[in-house]
C-alpha cells in the first residue's frame, strides 16, 4: 500500500473512484435479480461518495501509515520566496527537515530563527511529543553551501 502513498492526489482519487464505481457494478448486478434497481443507480453513486470516501478515510490513512512518504511526496515546495522545504526524514523518533535559503548576503541566525518560529513549531509538534511518535525536530538550512540548524524537544513547548 505504501505505493498509493507515492501516488499524486489526483491518482488517488482516480483509483478509488474506480474502485467505488466497480463496486456499484458489482452491486447492481447482484441487487438486479432480486430487486428492481436501475444498474446505473448503484455505479453514480459508487462515484459520487469517492471525495468524501478518500478525504476521510484514505487520505488520513495513509498519511498515519506512511507519514514520511506523504510528506516529502510534494517535495521539495517552496515555504516563502526565500525557504524551500527540501526534505522530511524520521530515524530513531527524530525528524530533520532539510531547507534551502536563498539570500543575497551569508547572514543567518539559527536561535533568532528558532526563537521567532517556536510557537509555531510547538503546535504542530507537541502532539507529536506527547504521542512518542517524536522525541526531537531539527530544522536543518542550507545556505550558500554552508549548514545552519537547530532543534527543538518537548522542553522547548512548555
Amino acid at each position: 500500500m505504501e505505493f498509493l502513498a507515492e501516488l499524486s492526489s489526483w491518482e488517488i482519487y482516480a483509483i478509488v473512484c474506480g474502485l467505488l464505481g466497480g463496486l456499484g457494478i458489482l452491486f447492481g448486478v447482484i441487487a438486479r435479480k432480486k430487486v428492481a434497481i436501475p444498474l446505473s443507480v448503484l455505479p453514480l453513486l459508487g462515484v459520487a461518495m469517492t471525495t468524501p470516501v478518500t478525504e476521510q478515510f484514505v487520505l488520513p490513512q495513509l498519511a498515519n501509515r506512511y507519514p514520511l512518504v506523504f510528506a516529502n511526496k510534494d517535495l521539495p515546495k517552496k515555504i516563502d520566496q526565500q525557504t524551500t522545504l527540501k526534505k522530511i526524514d524520521l530515524t530513531d523518533s527524530i525528524y530533520s527537515y532539510f531547507y534551502d535559503l536563498d539570500l543575497d548576503d551569508d547572514w543567518f541566525d539559527a536561535p533568532l530563527v528558532k526563537s521567532a518560529q517556536l510557537s509555531d513549531l510547538c503546535n504542530s509538534l507537541l502532539p507529536k511529543f506527547v504521542s512518542g511518535e517524536a522525541s526531537l525536530a531539527n530544522y536543518i538550512y542550507q545556505l550558500k553551501g554552508k549548514d545552519y540548524s537547530f532543534s527543538v524537544d518537548s522542553s522547548d513547548c512548555l
